[in-house]
């Protein structure tokens, strides 16, 4: 599971869902904006501690300090994440909206490309490949039903006649 939660792509389909299901864009940002911040918080919420030996204090100090010093050095430690996931939370909830409500190709083909690209990407920045490689092909292999989703609901919506305003 840890994989799963440290991959990105997983994440921009939360937001795109949100995005997506939303009537409006603005309303579309902001449920994006909150998957992607509810994923951090959730994912990193197992690092919280109330043990205050795991946080160099005395067995002594009172909770409210333990609780209250966990709390800011976790806050610290996930504040990049969460500017990230704001950022990115806005724009796949928009691209979800606009899948929406148009089927629009490019917005489709946005959501998968993260599945496909993240596993070619992750070598390059980190010099190497984390965890087993068969997370990482099986992220492609989702991607890539991703993208024929993408194309196969796009050409369906082309096909299908508008209702006319008669």
């Amino acid at each position: 599971m840890f994989w799963v939660g440290n991959f990105s792509s997983p994440w921009a389909v939360l937001a795109f869902l949100a995005g997506w299901s939303q009537r409006s864009w603005v309303w579309a940002a902001c449920a994006g904006a909150g998957a992607d911040i509810a994923s951090v918080v959730g994912f990193y919420g197992q690092f919280l501690s109330l043990d205050p030996t795991r946080l160099g204090l005395p067995l002594s100090t009172n909770l409210m300090t333990v609780a209250a010093t966990s709390l800011n050095g976790w806050f610290e430690f996930i504040a990049p994440w969460l500017v990230i996931a704001l950022g990115a939370g806005v724009i796949c909830g928009v691209l979800g909206r606009w899948w929406g409500r148009s089927r629009a190709l490019i917005a489709g083909i946005a959501i998968a490309a993260p599945f496909i690209a993240e596993p070619w990407l992750w070598p390059i920045y980190n010099g190497y490949y984390k965890g087993p490689i068969v997370v990482w092909i099986a992220e492609i292999a989702l991607g890539v039903v991703v993208a024929v989703w993408a194309v196969t609901s796009w050409r369906r919506a082309r096909r299908s006649p508008t209702p006319s305003i008669a």
